[in-house]
């Protein structure tokens, strides 16, 4: 009967886990500050939102798309640093909530210099006014069986 109970609370302390805002190491940048390192080549940028909303508003200009939610999205973030988990890597998505999630599954899976665009593509009220309203570019989303 502890088998059970034991795999229980450890499942619920996963997700529970996975509910924490990521620690105080991942930092936080403007969209513009962001937008500024990505173009001087210092930073790759996370689009974590999903490929519908890809569709609907474009991606942030030379931003590699990488849905948190797909089960190998880890896997996508290394492949956008090629391997190199101490290179600058920042997450943004629709308002904040799910690039806290993934910059605390990029943390876990080791990656060393995490940065959260928090205000995201639509803004967030007392942050920011996100990537579309600061008129930063974007990139049309072209899904790949075209």
């Amino acid at each position: 009967m502890a088998r059970p109970v034991s795999f229980i609370l450890s499942a619920a302390s996963a997700v529970f886990a996975l509910a924490l805002p990521a620690s105080a190491d991942v930092q936080t940048l403007s969209a513009d500050a962001a937008h500024t390192l990505v173009q001087r080549g210092e930073l790759i940028l996370l689009d974590v939102r999903t490929p519908s909303e890809w569709a609907m508003t474009g991606m942030p200009r030379d931003s590699v798309g990488a849905n948190v939610k797909d089960v190998d999205f880890l896997a996508q973030a290394r492949g956008a640093v090629l391997g190199d988990l101490d290179y600058p890597v920042a997450v943004i998505c629709r308002a904040g909530n799910r690039s806290t999630l993934a910059a605390a599954q990029l943390e876990a899976a080791g990656f060393a210099d995490i940065y959260k665009i928090a205000e995201g593509m639509a803004g967030l009220e007392g942050i920011g006014e996100g990537w579309i309203k600061r008129g930063l570019p974007t990139d049309q989303f072209l899904p790949p069986d075209r």
